[in-house]
């Protein structure tokens, strides 16, 4: 009789616990769904900050980013605000002002999609040199981005997509 009895008692349990996990599955594929359209919804309306947390440089390794460094896409204009690590091929006398830094229109954007998530390919004119930026975006609202230019090694960064909550550049 006692066996009877662990036995239904088991069968209960394991019973609640299979519900339970298919309940937090649901949940969780539901807030996949719901961040992949809010990323979408950024995208489209090209509306997004990127928040730079890792850099890549081309002949070292990683760096852990602790300031906010940000690339912001707001509408056609481009406002990048990021670190530069890497041989610069040139540079100007007495040059104090390192790092990437623009706020421009840039020369073309193009968008592809694929079920992973987004890829954004533009060219940015700066003052001094001529940039060519690529961001992957993931649907978890990861993102990479690399950077090349004429005047210095690529360099790459990993981190996060935000929506843009003030399109003043």
């Amino acid at each position: 009789m006692k066996n009877v009895v662990l036995i239904g008692l088991t069968f209960v349990v394991l019973s609640c616990a299979v519900t339970g996990s298919e309940g937090r599955r649901a949940e969780r594929k539901a807030r996949e769904e719901a961040k992949a359209a809010e990323i979408a919804r950024m995208v489209e309306e090209r509306n997004i900050r990127f928040v730079a947390q890792i850099a890549h440089p081309l002949g070292g390794g990683s760096i852990h980013l602790t300031s906010e460094y940000t690339l912001d896409i707001a509408g056609d204009s481009a406002v990048a605000w990021l670190p530069y690590y890497g041989v610069a091929y040139t540079a100007d006398y007495g040059q104090t002002d390192g790092g990437i830094k623009f706020s421009e229109n840039p020369n073309f954007i193009v968008v592809d999609e694929d079920r992973k998530g987004f890829t954004i390919h533009m060219e940015v004119k700066a003052p001094k040199d001529l940039y060519r930026l690529n961001l992957q975006i993931t649907n978890a609202g990861y993102a990479t981005l690399n950077v090349s230019s004429h005047n210095r090694q690529s360099i790459s960064f990993s981190g996060i997509v935000k929506q843009l909550l003030n399109r003043d550049p």
